[in-house]
């Protein structure tokens, strides 16, 4: 079965009846509506490759991730990616779009947007971008369509949808002073990210805004093995703080395996939260109190949004409201 059988039986041109079938703007509804019933009653299945060669698209959405192999992988944690990706599969599979996954081992910003300018996807969303990444100028000057997740370039006109870690920290210390919580500790993440340096200057200046005395900060590297160690050397101060505040859930989980190897009953004696809300917060003990950061609906709003961009409209960048899930660690 072929369109031209299709073009037979709706008494139009070759030429109208894959406009038809590839919606162009320029066939009238109506007409659209008539050939696609047509060709549904004659089991013709429209070829992608052709549709896509006519409008220019390979329908491909390109989520761009960190990935670096020397005595093991190195990429974005497992229930990070996945949930962000599965986000971004909904958004794309509404529009028709499928989505390629794309091992950045470095790739250059002429790579990238060979990539995108020779049709194999249509535009990126970048996870787990680094401070200092000079790719994205190139690519907007060449009109490559892209979104940030969880990252965002000041002064540029570049579209990113994030988490409001200000509103985030500010749950955890309102709930922390709530149960006369008066001094906190601050355990970080890695620097090499936008969000572990937001998330290190705001702690401390909300902490004392409402109140709290702060006593310092660790760096936890966004890891259960940088949470340990950190823990080991906040255990070594005195008098305890009462509360520690953890950058991520992977930093805490460490936190909460040393403190409670150490006999500190938590959340009896030091309180302990965090900012993600993965599965495994509520497989350790105590149940993980944190803030929620909704991958799945960025994924999909960063879909939105790079849709959008590639459909020539404007996509204006977004902060997700946060929400305080409440467990028994703190």
């Amino acid at each position: 079965m072929n369109r031209l059988v299709v073009a037979e039986k709706a008494g139009l041109s070759p030429s109208t009846v894959s406009r038809a079938l590839t919606d162009h703007p320029a066939i009238p509804l109506s007409t659209r509506d008539h050939v696609k019933k047509i060709a549904k009653a004659l089991g013709y299945i429209p070829s992608l490759l052709g549709k896509g060669f006519y409008q220019k698209k390979s329908y491909r959405l390109g989520l761009v991730i960190p990935f670096q192999y020397d005595t093991r992988i190195r990429s974005i944690q497992g229930e990070y990616f996945s949930k962000t990706l599965y986000g971004l599969i909904r958004a794309a599979t509404a529009k028709d779009f499928t989505v390629n996954v794309i091992a950045d081992t470095g790739l250059s910003a002429d790579e990238l947007a060979r990539l995108v300018l020779g049709h194999s996807v249509d535009g990126f969303v970048f996870l787990g971008v680094k401070i200092g990444d000079f790719r994205f100028d190139y690519l907007a000057k060449k009109k490559v369509p892209f979104v940030f997740i969880h990252h965002r370039e000041d002064g540029k006109p570049f579209c990113h949808v994030d988490i409001d870690s200000a509103k985030g920290l500010r749950l955890i210390l309102e709930h922390l002073k709530s149960k006369n919580v008066r001094s906190v500790a601050w355990v970080g993440g890695n620097k090499e990210y936008l969000n572990s340096q937001d998330r290190e200057k705001i702690f401390p200046k909300l902490a004392r805004e409402l109140g709290f005395e702060f006593r310092g900060s660790w760096e936890g590297g966004f890891s259960r093995r940088g949470g340990q160690a950190t823990a080991r050397k906040i255990l070594e101060t005195r008098p305890l703080p009462d509360a520690i505040v953890c950058a991520n859930d992977r930093s805490a989980f460490g936190v909460i395996e040393v403190v409670k190897a150490a006999g500190t009953r938590i959340p009896e004696e030091i309180r302990i939260t965090a900012f993600d809300n993965l599965d495994e917060a509520t497989l350790i003990t105590p149940q993980l109190t944190t803030v929620e950061n909704p991958l799945f609906e960025i994924g999909q709003m960063a879909g939105e949004k790079l849709l959008a961009l590639i459909e020539g409209k404007e996509s204006k960048s977004v902060s997700v409201e946060p929400r305080l899930i409440i467990r028994e660690s703190a």
